[in-house]
């Protein structure tokens, strides 16, 4: 693993927001447009009845800045007159007791001991919040407080769930993981194959024993089959060096250390982060050969490659699939 640097708390936001900023307008665009699309499509079907809120899924790894992303680009939509609301997949992580249970009953899968992976959320609460969004109804968004039990995380009390009152014209729905698909037999079989080879591409997913790994991706079709087709469009960040997710992430834990809350060591962090590693190496081949899976209202995708300091070196737009509601 690559030494692990940190920065002082207003260097690290400095260097977040310029390299966010120079993304935003290109995925606002984007946005806009497939915003447009859904409503001109609804209007050509004459459904009086087609859900008016676009939702954009956001995939990214850990500390690429998607949080940042979806506060720029709340302010830039609002600015155009589109009520936008974010939420992310974090905010519906089980709550530490939940979470406890699971790694009780999967005592022998280590990435299962901690949140993160799929199978440590509550999809169910994340699809009736969004349906309540879409449906235009008071909705109240959960949160996830990561500082709390040193570090490992708690959901936050229902009281201090953000509200929203107005029905919503743009839902930015954001998550590490959100939009990586199961394998089906065959290509499990392909993929512990590679695991099992000397290829530096699954050096992380080495780590873990089969049966760990095949849990993790049993795990992935509840979020196909219950928020996958209620997302329209997706924007997707991509780094070239997964190494880099340990910077990324020790910048957030040192953030939460200079408010005075807890924090994972060092230590801690090395051990959490090589968690959420292995499932990159599973579910990103498929995502670049078949693409994310979305409501069929919209088959997009904007794809932003960005560099070490999260700066966009290119974005292209790759396939998306669609799957029925």
């Amino acid at each position: 693993m690559k030494a692990i640097t940190s920065l002082n708390k207003v260097q690290q936001e400095k260097q977040i927001q310029t390299a966010v900023r120079k993304s935003t307008r290109c995925i606002a665009q984007f946005i806009l447009q497939s915003y447009k699309n859904k409503q001109g499509l609804a209007q050509s079907n004459h459904r009086s009845d087609a859900r008016s809120a676009l939702v954009v899924g956001i995939n990214g790894p850990q500390g690429s800045g998607k949080t940042t992303l979806v506060n720029e680009l709340i302010y830039y939509l609002n600015k155009m007159k589109l009520r936008t609301v974010g939420f992310s997949l974090d905010d519906i992580y089980l709550t530490n007791q939940e979470q406890r249970q699971l790694a009780q009953t999967h005592p022998k899968n280590p990435l299962l001991q901690y949140r993160g992976q799929p199978g440590t959320h509550d999809v169910d609460l994340g699809r009736s919040t969004l349906c309540s969004l879409l449906d235009g109804t008071p909705t109240k968004i959960p949160g996830y407080d990561k500082s709390r039990y040193g570090g490992y995380g708690d959901r936050k009390p229902k009281y201090q769930w953000t509200q929203v009152s107005e029905a919503p014209d743009i839902i930015l729905f954001e998550g590490w993981c959100l939009g990586f698909r199961s394998l089906d037999c065959s290509d499990f079989a392909r993929y512990l194959k590679n695991v099992h080879g000397s290829s530096q591409l699954y050096k992380y997913s080495r780590k873990f024993d089969d049966d760990s790994l095949a849990q993790i991706n049993r795990n992935l079709p509840e979020y196909e089959q219950k928020l996958y087709p209620l997302i329209d469009a997706w924007v997707s960040l991509r780094v070239d060096d997964l190494d880099v997710i340990y910077r990324w992430r020790k910048q957030q834990e040192d953030d939460l250390a200079s408010q005075g809350k807890d924090c994972l060591s060092d230590r801690q962090l090395e051990d959490f982060v090589s968690r959420f590693m292995p499932l990159y190496e599973m579910a990103l081949p498929k995502i670049d050969s078949l693409g994310f899976v979305s409501s069929g209202t919209q088959s997009k995708a904007l794809r932003l490659h960005l560099d070490v300091d999260r700066n966009m070196i290119s974005y292209d737009h790759p396939n998306a699939t669609t799957a029925k509601l």
